[in-house]
């Protein structure tokens, strides 16, 4: 009876010559599987290894070279100085250490075999240490399981930092043991993202006409150019149509960020709830910043949310000023705060020196200002305290100090919208869903996933409320009256106000009351639209959800829906045919 199996693999003691380095006479059962070992061999040596010369007799190999990775001599190149030259460092030095393999059959009862003919192990190099053999290109590699992880990873908005530390934890692996590094991953997204480019604006309009299937609610409008590219794309999700509807008084407008290959500027409609929590209106992809392009952009946005806000922030672009004016003429136009004050350090510190402190302490104090006569007074006391009268940065924001100084802005609604913080809070919530490597399709819906985010987050944000109610800090009835309407955010600037009463001085002649309605010179009523009793002064943008739902919220939200005749149509006309091409690189 036979005590071993020909099926059987070879015990590992008797496998134990893989570790030794090639021999003359050593067989291999292919090429291959001949440079599957040397290779390994090169590894656990610190050189890398290549195929080269080979011998073929009747279509046949029998001879094959596999040669160090800096064998050979450098080929002299002449430099073109007329075109940009890489400054690349080569790697050839003339090693004449190799493996010749010869295809040959030892007897006839015995199959072809590959035999190791040739070995030269003298190298005229420094050898690569173990540590720093996986950064080569030829030690790195991305398994087609691997690359399905990344790309999910990637879809679901991981940097590539984090999808390595993801994998690196997954595989329970420490820092730097992957068979690949960021640099593979980042060629991935490349090659992935030159597959796709061809079918990008056919991918992204065959999403756009599924998710209005899913729900009719969904908005979108795209426009293509004279050869059928993609030319602008503007779409609402419906959880956002009916954000718009409660609370798109106050709309921020950005185009700071530039998205995918096509260098594309992407435009953010963004508002906030009655939770002051930031939130999505809609979104845009342009070809350009033109006034045309804004022009159809902002018409787009009135008739698909059938109401122009407000107030809307944006920075100060001169034709996005200009179609505004001429698409929302009843809206308050105001430029953010933040992207003005941004600039100064530029425009002035150089000029200003030590002075540069100092006077943007005094644009703050005069950026406090309620009246627009302690304005003027106190900015030419500012421009000649600095010697900045020729200043043509002076005179440019003093030319446009309607837009910008509360001053002037005191009788339109922000919601407080108009401060720094939240300008800041709206950047970090835009940077969430833009990306520089992402094409047109999986961009839209990373944003269309932070939509989908907001809408978690609302709702457990009621059930916080819900569970975690707020005290009281007075005995006032108005205070007990506002914490049963409003939310817990809207009902703490109010507690801010009356706890502050006992602070104020009431100074005659600044509130004026007609029997019905009480305004004040300040104007804080009419530019946070907010906190005062009777119930005219309480707003249901501020609310709680439960009553918006109500019969109050219907009542009160402002339905101001155009002229039917006003509406752009949301079929999209392609002209040319159905197929919509990538826009220009």
């Amino acid at each position: 009876m036979l005590d071993f199996d020909l099926n059987e693999p070879l015990m590992e003691e008797e496998n134990n010559e893989q570790d030794d380095e090639p021999f003359i006479g050593q067989t291999f059962e292919s090429e291959d599987e001949a440079f599957v070992f040397y290779n390994n061999y090169a590894k656990r040596h610190g050189f890398v290894v290549r195929k080269d010369r080979s011998d073929t007799r009747n279509g046949r190999t029998i001879r094959r070279d596999i040669l160090c990775h800096r064998a050979g001599k450098q080929r002299l190149k002449v430099a073109d100085h007329s075109k940009p030259q890489r400054n690349k460092k080569f790697s050839k030095c003339d090693c004449k250490a190799h493996m010749r393999i010869t295809l040959k059959r030892s007897f006839d009862i015995f199959p072809e075999e590959w035999h190791v003919t040739k070995f030269v192990n003298l190298h005229n190099h420094g050898m690569i240490s173990l540590e720093a053999m996986r950064f080569l290109p030829t030690n790195r590699t991305i398994t087609s399981e691997d690359e399905k992880q990344i790309l999910m990873y990637k879809e679901a908005g991981l940097q590539v930092r984090q999808i390595i530390k993801v994998m690196e934890l997954q595989k329970n692996v420490k820092h730097g043991e992957l068979s690949f590094i960021d640099k593979d991953v980042r060629n991935l997204f490349d090659r992935v993202k030159r597959i796709l480019g061809a079918s990008d604006s056919k991918d992204l309009v065959d999403y756009m006409k599924s998710a209005k299937q899913e729900n009719k609610m969904f908005q979108y409008v795209f426009t293509v150019d004279g050869y059928g590219r993609l030319e602008h794309l503007f779409w609402c999700q419906h959880q956002s149509f009916d954000w718009y509807k409660k609370y798109g008084d106050v709309v921020v407008f950005d185009t700071t960020y530039k998205v995918n290959a096509y260098d594309m500027p992407c435009g953010f409609f963004v508002g906030m709830d009655n939770h002051g929590k930031t939130i999505l209106f809609g979104c845009a992809i342009l070809r350009n910043e033109t006034t045309s392009t804004f022009k159809w952009l902002m018409k787009t946005f009135v008739s698909i949310m059938k109401k122009s806000p407000k107030t809307i922030i944006t920075d100060q672009d001169p034709w996005m000023t200009q179609a505004i004016a001429t698409e929302m003429p009843t809206t308050k136009h105001s430029f953010c705060i933040w992207h003005i004050t941004s600039k100064f350090s530029c425009w002035f510190a150089a000029l200003l020196r030590n002075d540069y402190k100092n006077w943007c302490a005094s644009f703050y104090q005069l950026y406090k200002m309620t009246v627009p006569e302690d304005f003027e007074h106190n900015w030419t006391l500012m421009v000649g305290k600095f010697k900045l009268q020729d200043n043509r940065h002076i005179k440019g924001l003093y030319n446009i100090k309607y837009f910008w100084a509360p001053a002037y802005l005191r009788d339109n609604f922000f919601g407080g919208m108009i401060s720094t913080e939240r300008s800041e809070s709206i950047n970090a919530f835009i940077k969430r869903f833009v990306s520089s490597h992402t094409c047109l399709t999986d961009f839209v819906k990373q944003v269309d996933f932070g939509v989908q985010e907001i809408s978690q987050r609302r709702m457990h944000t009621n059930l916080v409320v819900t569970l975690r109610p707020t005290s009281l800090k007075t005995k006032s009835p108005l205070e007990e009256q506002v914490f049963q309407v409003f939310t817990p955010f809207a009902f703490g600037k109010f507690q801010e106000e009356i706890t502050r009463v006992s602070q104020y001085s009431i100074i005659h002649n600044e509130v004026f009351w007609d029997g019905d309605t009480t305004t004040c010179s300040c104007k804080n009523f009419e530019f946070w639209d907010c906190f005062k009793i009777p119930s005219s002064y309480l707003p249901v943008r501020w609310c709680s959800d439960a009553l918006q739902a109500g019969s109050i919220g219907k009542e009160v939200i402002d339905e101001d829906t155009l002229p039917e005749d006003e509406y752009i149509p949301l079929s999209n006309t392609l002209g040319g045919g159905d197929e919509v091409l990538p826009p220009p690189q």
